[in-house]
């Protein structure tokens, strides 16, 4: 045994000798070269490896490895070489150009907008690279809903039992929306995005009363919604955004306000209420709101990101604490996965909400989102407040997807599609009796599925 184990150091002890006897300047550099022809990129980079483990290192070296990996789509050690032979030769074009593409194919394209800042003007002439500006880019974006069993839901009424109940029935259908959002890249610390949008959606109230529909109307809500969020990038892949969403909601409404109970006179032992409402039109206005912020930490491969929002929507409070992870798939970067999972609170109720978005790239520049979450939202925001769900149904989950692809070089096109199974809460509520000089009631919740289709699209106009 003691044998067999001096023959197995011996054996490696004389492997170590001959590869620091082979691995020469010469040599590495001459069999680098010759595998760069063929283009045999894995054995460049087990070369190359090695020989920078021995401490032979120069700037075609690093190039050739740089470019092996960049050919095997492995951009993020890619990107690492090219500015190793950058410190060999700061001037040399190929090496800014092969480390400008690295970026943009790995998803750093704010970074890599900045570094082509720094080319000369005659590399800039050559590959037209995308620059930041104080007007970076201009979204154009709308979109429509689908709400199949709409015409049902104005109709459904269904007590649960004979008792006299009162319904006062608010349910949202169709809308429109669209908008416009711009990005402004102040320098390479901070940039600012705002948008503003409009929406308009149909409505129906309904109220029910003393076993007859007492007042019905169709409506049209109008929303205006401004968006404003500056982004801080730090020096180590971080970054802080602060954003504050706020909407202008209006309508010509009706506004029921219960008055009081008439009991049917004597000489019955339990008296059958008899409801007394007042109905008056309204120009029905309100102020709501969305303010947080948002950390983001970014890995090699990997990211996390923490969102934490305050919210006033439909006259309640809410407060969500966002929870993110994500991470490429594979070494080219083509699989994106993105994990958020949500502490959503609105008194008295607390629960969670799961989000699940896979970004795949099907070919340069067309990349195909599918998104779902599942979870009880409403008045639910999220994407750092930007999308904000405050109408009066209850989404219960959703699944989507979503394409993007370039129609010119600087005019992006996306188009997206998603299906929500909702729910809106019906309140039957009747009248139980007078204690100590008050009116009781009780309230009994139904719940009524439907789903929806929403469909939007818009263009990214890239200065």
């Amino acid at each position: 045994m003691k044998k067999l184990f001096v023959i197995i150091i011996f054996t490696f002890s004389n492997i170590y000798i001959f590869a620091n006897d082979t691995l020469t300047f010469q040599y590495v550099d001459s069999a680098t070269y010759s595998m760069y022809q063929k283009q045999e990129w894995k054995s460049i980079i087990t070369l190359g490896n090695n020989a920078i483990y021995n401490n032979i290192d120069y700037f075609y070296l690093r190039m050739r490895i740089g470019i092996a990996y960049y050919e095997l789509k492995e951009y993020t050690p890619a990107i690492s070489h090219f500015e190793k032979a950058l410190e060999f030769n700061s001037a040399d074009e190929v090496a800014m150009e092969y480390k400008y593409y690295s970026l943009l194919n790995s998803a750093k394209t704010r970074e890599a907008g900045y570094y082509a800042k720094t080319f000369p003007q005659s590399l800039i002439d050559k590959i037209k690279p995308e620059i930041p500006k104080k007007i970076d880019k201009i979204i154009f974006e709308g979109g429509f809903n689908i709400v199949p069993g709409f015409d049902t839901l104005k109709t459904i009424i269904n007590p649960p039992d004979q008792k006299n109940y009162r319904i006062e029935k608010d349910v949202t259908g169709k809308f429109i929306f669209a908008g416009i959002g711009v990005n402004h890249e102040l320098n390479k610390k901070l940039s600012i995005f705002h948008s503003f949008n409009f929406l308009q959606s149909q409505g129906f109230q309904q109220l029910y009363y003393n076993y007859n529909i007492a007042n019905q109307n169709n409506y049209i809500l109008n929303q205006l919604q401004y968006y404003f969020a500056p982004t801080y990038y730090g020096k180590k892949n971080n970054a802080t955004t602060l954003f504050a969403n706020v909407l202008y909601v209006s309508s010509n409404k009706y506004k029921y306000t219960y008055t009081k109970i008439q009991p049917m006179p004597p000489p019955l032992d339990q008296p059958i209420p008899n409801y007394s409402y007042k109905i008056d039109t309204i120009k029905f206005t309100s102020l709501q709101y969305v303010l947080g912020f948002n950390y983001l930490k970014n890995y090699k491969n990997n990211l996390i990101d923490i969102t934490a929002t305050y919210s006033n929507l439909n006259s309640l409070t809410q407060i969500e604490l966002t929870t993110c992870f994500g991470f490429y798939a594979n070494k080219q970067k083509t699989i994106f996965s993105k994990t958020n999972v949500t502490l959503f609170s609105q008194r008295p109720d607390i629960n969670l909400i799961f989000s699940q978005l896979v970004k795949i790239k099907l070919h340069h520049q067309l990349w195909l989102d599918i998104y779902g979450n599942y979870g009880k939202q409403r008045n639910f925001n999220e994407n750092s407040g930007y999308i904000v769900q405050n109408t009066n149904d209850e989404t219960l989950y959703r699944i989507g997807a979503k394409l993007t692809f370039p129609i010119f070089r600087k005019l992006n096109f996306y188009l997206s599609y998603s299906y929500s199974a909702k729910v809106v809460p019906l309140q039957y509520i009747y009248f139980t009796g007078i204690r100590q000089n008050k009116e009781t009631f009780q309230t009994i919740i139904k719940n009524y599925n439907y789903n929806q289709h929403l469909i939007y699209g818009g263009l990214i106009w890239k200065f």
